[in-house]
């Protein structure tokens, strides 16, 4: 009988012998490695540390001052280059200062915004106008300070043409043309079709006005004709005899007073001392010096503590502190 391959004579039988692995298996197991060693190797501590310093620089740029300094504790834990760890330490300094800085500027607007809002409550335009310029001469200008001027003016515009509005009804010519021009020269577009419709108003005013003293000069004209006709009658007369006193009899006048003079001194007055109380000093003496041009009694006195108050409010504010109540804390 034939014997089985691998097989010696007289001895047990072998399994078949496997062949080499080839050169392919060997290529792919090798390309298979460089992947692996591609995705798990670790990578450039170098490189690793200076992304971490550029991160920290963008926190000192948000005024993120006390993640930055932590970080930079944390890069010197890690060996951090030198050079890498004085960019960053240069970096903190640079942007301490204006941090602090903008960090305080924060805070007093914060503070002074809630006492502007509680002066447009109160109507005290004059003390809110004073704050904010205070405010602005210390800290600079910015968009919130200018939206605050902003709003103020739209109020003072307002005021004055509501006080327009009161003279008008009165039909007092002079102060709601006063009172057209300075809203006019606050330029708020919020308040053009209100001016307009004032001026508007005041035109008409005007027009009814002239016809009312046209409409005297007629019936004065028609009363002087009146007067000729009875001359003429008493020229027919003339040959009458004369009466026994042609001397007419005196009638006693009194003297001609200025109707409701007192009465607008007592209004003015009364609107000054309102204003005086609400915090609008300027306002207030305005109004004192018109009562006191219509013979108002005490309104020197009361438009001098108005100016008085003036100045110490704003010396007040000017000093960093808060007015309230006609004194300075």
């Amino acid at each position: 009988m034939p014997r089985p391959p691998g097989s010696m004579p007289g001895g047990p039988s072998l399994p078949p012998v496997r062949k080499p692995v080839g050169k392919g298996t060997w290529i792919f197991i090798g390309l298979l490695l460089v992947a692996i060693w591609f995705l798990v190797k670790p990578g450039d501590p170098a490189k690793a540390l200076a992304g971490k310093v550029d991160e920290a620089i963008v926190l000192t740029e948000e005024c993120k001052i006390a993640d930055a300094r932590e970080a930079l504790a944390e890069l010197r834990s890690a060996k951090a280059d030198t050079v890498q760890l004085a960019r960053l330490q240069k970096a903190i300094a640079s942007a301490a200062p204006a941090c602090e800085k903008k960090k305080q500027r924060d805070k007093a607007w914060s503070d002074a915004r809630a006492a502007l809002e509680t002066a447009l409550s109160g109507d005290a335009l004059d003390k809110a106008s004073a704050r904010l310029s205070a405010f602005v001469k210390r800290w600079k200008d910015d968009e919130e300070t200018r939206e605050m001027r902003e709003r103020i003016d739209v109020r003072r515009a307002e005021k004055l043409l509501d006080e327009a509005n009161a003279c008008l009804a009165r039909k007092d010519r002079a102060c709601v043309e006063a009172r057209l021009d300075a809203a006019e020269k606050l330029r708020r577009p919020e308040t053009r079709p209100r001016i307009e419709a004032l001026r508007e108003s005041l035109s008409r005013m005007l027009e009814s006005t002239l016809l009312e003293g046209a409409g005297q000069g007629s019936g004065q004209g028609s009363g002087q004709g009146t007067g000729q006709g009875g001359q003429g009658g008493q020229a027919g007369q003339a040959a009458y005899p004369p009466p026994l006193s042609t001397t007419p009899p005196r009638v006693a006048t009194a003297a001609v007073q200025m109707p409701g003079s007192s009465a607008e001194a007592r209004r003015l007055r009364a609107e000054a001392e309102r204003e005086l109380a609400q915090g609008n000093y300027r306002s207030a003496m305005g109004l004192a010096g018109q009562c006191s041009a219509q013979g108002g009694s005490d309104c020197g006195a009361l438009r001098d503590r108005a100016a008085r108050l003036e100045r110490e409010m704003h010396a007040c504010v000017q000093g960093g502190r808060e007015w309230v109540g006609e004194r300075c804390e």
